[in-house]
């Protein structure tokens, strides 16, 4: 299960790389066209936007396992080893459910936008892959969080 958990991690950091890494060469190559031979790639910056709402999406799961959202901890340090533990149980349960409660939701609309049928206008993929995203990290964020969860309750992770 740890290797899995791993092999995961390493997908989204990678494609969050390789996202970027895509983007930045594909805008670069744009702007020299633009600049040099009076011509650009149509679907450029369709294709970036979408890229990095996708980035984004991606970014905050692999955010909530590596300990980088923002926090305040001040409560947490007042209070002893067993009161903090408690306290970032309670706060990893609503982030569970606060990210159960995403992934129905964005799945609604993700669902509700397959049935329209809409399109990309410039590079012609489907609007509900580019919705798909958010249930996909809300997936992504509820294991994040139950794993943390876990290792909480199992006294095998840092508290928050």
């Amino acid at each position: 299960m740890a290797s899995l958990s791993e092999w995961g991690k390493k997908v989204q950091e990678w494609f969050i790389g390789a996202g970027l890494l895509i983007i930045a060469l594909i805008l670069f190559m744009n702007v020299i066209l633009r600049y040099i031979f009076g011509s650009s790639i149509e679907w450029a910056e369709e294709f970036t936007r979408y890229g990095i709402v996708w980035i984004t999406f991606i970014g905050a799961s692999v955010c909530i396992y590596k300990g980088a959202h923002l926090g305040i901890d001040s409560l947490l340090s007042m209070l002893s080893e067993k009161g903090a533990r408690y306290m970032s149980s309670i706060v990893l349960v609503i982030c569970v459910i606060f990210s159960i409660i995403f992934v129905v939701l964005s799945l609604t609309i993700t669902l509700k936008v397959a049935e329209t049928g809409q399109v990309s206008s410039t590079i012609g993929v489907p609007i509900y892959i580019i919705y798909g995203v958010m249930p996909f990290s809300g997936i992504l964020m509820t294991i994040n969080y139950g794993a943390q969860f876990w290792n909480i309750l199992r006294k095998k992770e840092k508290l928050l």
